[in-house]
Order: structure tokens, then C-alpha cells, then sequence
């Protein structure tokens, strides 16, 4: 058997750990989704939803170069063009070519191609072709984290970093001999993912007050300061902090 420190003398270091990168997870995570919905191409999100194929025409090419300065090489690169029945005409690049015998023999030619009714937005691609990436998800994982970063951060900074400063300054205030040790009345207990527990005790002034203690318990220590129900507490200041040992098997 050993004995282990519940309360202000628990070590919380693991938990601060899981906090700090939790923390810092949710911020990233939620950057990187925000940047990947806000460089994609909504043009292309717009053909997905509401997209529909039409016949345009090849009308006419140009000439592409590519390479550097001193080194040039032509393409040619097909435009098509499609007028809908309310004047609305649409535009773009088709394909590229390596002569212009190639691309000059397209024009005239027909092609489908996928518009967005009122609107400029087209592609030379027909619809079953077109790339569907998911904006929608990554705005949606961008809201999540981004939720889920105030909520980290009061469990870091306020739980985590602010709690465990306090615990230890009763800590030292009790190895100085500045802050006495007594007794407290468990009153209730309230389990869930983690449970709280509710004492009764006198403050600094002798005011007898009933308050949830600050820290977390596991069920297992819950149960144990049910069980015992008077306990050894420290009060300080508004506050106060459970000061008990239970005993587990190695």
C-alpha cells in the first residue's frame, strides 16, 4: 500500500501537459483549416453546387511562352466561348498545344463545358470531372477549433497554470506554519467525467461556509472523501484547499 495526495498536493504536471498541447493543437488546427477554406477556389465550390453543362464553341487561340529569357518556347493555348439564351456569355482557356496547326484546326469545334447560370464561372471541364474539395468541412473543423480555443485556454490558464500557483502558495503557507489545517464536512458530491465536492468549514474569520472545492477528483477519490467525510482543508483567503492522503495498492 501507498498514499497518495489528493488536492492541493496532487501533481498536476500531466494534466498541465494534455492542457498546453491541447491548447496549442486547436490553434494550429484551426489556422490551417481557415487558411485552406480561404485560398480555395469558391469559383470551383460555386460549379459544384450549382453547375450545369452546356455546349460552347472553340472561337479562337493564342500563343503561350514558356521558359526563360534566353530560352523560349511557344505553345498554343484554344479559348471557347458560350452565349445562354439570356445573352449571359461565357469565356475561358480550353486546352494547350504544341503547334499552332494543332490549335488552329480546334476552332470552330464543339466542347461541353460546365457554366453557373447568371453568373461568369465556367470550366472547360464537364461536371463529373470537376475536383470537389471540401470547403464546407473546412469551415466547419475551422469553426470547431476555433470554439474549442477559449475553452482550452480556461482550462490551461485558469485550471491549469492559475489553480496550481495558488495551490501552492497554501502549500508553502502551510510549511511556514502561516496557514492552519482544519477540519471540513463533506456535503455533497457530484460525479461526472470528473467529480466536484462540496465542504462545509470555517474560514480565517471563524464564518462557517459551504463551498465546492476547486479541484478536479477522480470517482476513486470522490468516493474516498465521501466515505471519510470529515477531511483536513486548508483555508485561505475566499478559498480553500482539500489536503488529504488516500491509501492504493502498488
Amino acid at each position: 500500500m501507498r498514499n497518495k495526495d489528493i488536492g492541493i498536493k496532487k501533481d498536476i504536471s500531466a494534466r498541465l501537459f494534455l492542457f498546453s498541447v491541447g491548447f496549442i493543437l486547436t490553434i494550429v488546427l484551426s489556422g490551417i483549416f481557415l487558411a485552406l477554406y480561404l485560398s480555395s477556389d469558391h469559383n470551383n465550390e460555386m460549379l459544384i453546387k450549382y453547375g450545369i453543362e452546356v455546349e460552347a464553341e472553340i472561337t479562337t487561340y493564342h500563343r503561350v511562352s514558356e521558359g526563360g529569357d534566353n530560352n523560349h518556347s511557344y505553345n498554343y493555348e484554344t479559348e471557347y466561348s458560350y452565349t445562354d439564351t439570356n445573352g449571359n456569355t461565357y469565356k475561358g482557356t480550353d486546352r494547350i498545344y504544341g503547334s499552332e496547326s494543332q490549335a488552329a484546326e480546334r476552332v470552330g469545334e464543339k466542347r461541353i463545358i460546365t457554366i453557373v447560370p447568371n453568373s461568369n464561372i465556367s470550366s472547360p471541364k464537364r461536371y463529373s470531372e470537376l475536383t470537389r474539395l471540401n470547403y464546407e468541412l473546412h469551415l466547419s473543423l475551422a469553426i470547431i477549433f476555433l470554439i474549442l480555443i477559449p475553452a482550452l485556454g480556461y482550462l490551461l490558464f485558469y485550471r491549469g497554470i492559475y489553480r496550481n500557483e495558488l495551490d501552492k502558495k497554501i502549500i508553502i503557507g502551510v510549511e511556514h506554519r502561516e496557514l492552519p489545517i482544519s477540519q471540513g464536512e463533506v456535503t455533497k458530491v457530484v460525479k461526472w467525467v470528473v467529480c466536484y465536492v462540496k465542504v462545509k468549514y470555517q474560514d480565517e474569520s471563524g464564518a462557517t461556509k459551504e463551498k465546492w472545492a476547486r479541484s478536479w477528483f477522480t470517482h476513486k477519490e470522490a468516493k474516498f472523501l465521501q466515505q471519510k467525510r470529515t477531511i483536513n482543508i486548508v483555508p485561505y483567503k475566499n478559498t480553500y484547499g482539500i489536503l488529504e492522503e488516500m491509501s492504493i495498492s502498488k
